[in-house]
């Protein structure tokens, strides 16, 4: 979805015979930096079943790790950041998290996938 919306954008834009570009965002890490509180309050915002939302929490409550290095093992950790890459959840997640991220010149589009994020931008 997020390429046909993007071809979609610069099709239209190139079709007033003026010229774009595209800058492709790839955060690095991403899945790593969302804040456990931060997006539990912007999922709060969401219009969904209760049930749903304190599955959410419950999912991101509690969550722990450890490092083993050769025999040892470190102490379990709390973390408080951090969505489970590979889960059904995670890029659902991150596009919760990172919904507030907007253009600040008129005319330009953002396209988000995930941890990918598409710029749009009519050159005048």
């Amino acid at each position: 979805m997020a390429v046909i919306g993007i071809l979609h954008s610069v099709t239209n834009l190139l079709s007033s015979k003026s010229s774009v570009i595209v800058f492709v965002l790839d955060f690095s890490k991403a899945f790593d930096t969302v804040r456990h509180a931060t997006l539990l309050r912007k999922v709060a915002t969401l219009n969904i079943p209760d049930a749903v939302y304190n599955w959410i929490v419950e999912f991101f409550s509690g969550r722990s790790l450890c490092t083993r290095y050769g025999g040892s093992t470190s102490a379990l950790v709390d973390i408080s950041a951090s969505i489970i890459q590979g889960s059904a959840i995670g890029p659902v997640s991150f596009v919760v998290n990172a919904d507030d991220l907007t253009t600040v010149t008129s005319g330009n589009q953002i396209h988000k996938y995930a941890d990918d994020t598409y710029r749009v931008a009519q050159l005048k």
